[in-house]
């Protein structure tokens, strides 16, 4: 929900159907070619960045771009921070200004624009059965990951043995951020499911959750997912504790109802 004391681009948004967003903190050395990537991938597509009031400007540096090119909209969040959160809200004002799906990605390239429209289609595949929620996938034939260390790696296979096997969500790559959503989902998940919303990284493994226990139609299609090269990752250890905290407590749900 936008708040009083946030900035916000211009208000009037053209129609369209599909928003592509990112949620940013100290992108600045990213931002500006992310959004010319974006925009360049389909002439069709509407770009939102939620900042979180990065100290490196990054915030200033997307609203004097949006105030230039109508396709680009800016809401800088003061008050509250979270990756999770920031998406949320983002996927929230997208469909308010009646997109009818919304792309996340991430704000560093390790998603690469040009395979947004790729995305697109998995959602409405020509003369195939249409999802609710596809996944740029890692962990399926053809997805790789490019420039990680070991124990990154190793991480990312237990969160999602654990997304499949302890929350019973059939996917390989539950948290892949890069995704799109068919945004009348988010009014299809049960309030007591929203209540459990995390605010910081856990939340892709709990959209996912939230979308199965609602019975959305989940699909994954190949990406080659490239650490970023540019800035710093905001993944400390800290965020790591919560986010596991997050898991337990989506697994208490799952099988305790409580």
């Amino acid at each position: 929900m936008v708040m009083a004391s946030d900035l916000y681009s211009r208000d009037d948004w053209p129609p369209g159907r599909v928003l592509v967003q990112a949620a940013t903190y100290n992108e600045r050395e990213n931002i500006e070619h992310l959004i010319d990537a974006v925009l360049a991938a389909s002439p069709d597509v509407q770009f939102l960045v939620v900042d979180d009031d990065s100290p490196d400007g990054t915030g200033r540096i997307a609203l004097e771009r949006a105030a230039r090119e109508p396709r680009l909209h800016v809401l800088v969040r003061r008050g509250r921070r979270g990756l999770g959160s920031a998406i949320l809200e983002g996927f929230e004002l997208a469909r308010a200004r009646g997109f009818a799906v919304g792309v996340n990605m991430d704000a560093d390239f390790s998603h690469d624009p040009a395979d947004i429209p790729r995305l697109l289609v998995a959602l409405d595949p020509p003369g195939g059965k249409p999802a609710d929620v596809a996944i740029g996938s890692r962990r399926v034939g053809g997805g790789r990951t490019v420039g990680w260390p070991l124990s990154r790696h190793v991480a990312s296979r237990l969160v999602g043995w654990f997304t499949r096997r302890v929350l019973g969500v059939p996917v390989r790559d539950a948290s892949s951020g890069f995704r799109t959503v068919r945004l009348e989902l988010l009014g299809r998940v049960a309030a007591a499911d929203a209540a459990a919303c995390p605010p910081g990284y856990a939340f892709f493994e709990y959209l996912l959750w939230a979308a199965h226990r609602a019975g959305a139609r989940i699909v994954e299609i190949p990406i080659t997912f490239t650490d970023r090269t540019r800035g710093a990752s905001k993944a400390d250890a800290a965020e790591v504790a919560r986010s596991a905290a997050a898991l337990l407590r989506l697994a208490r749900i799952t099988w305790l109802g409580m």
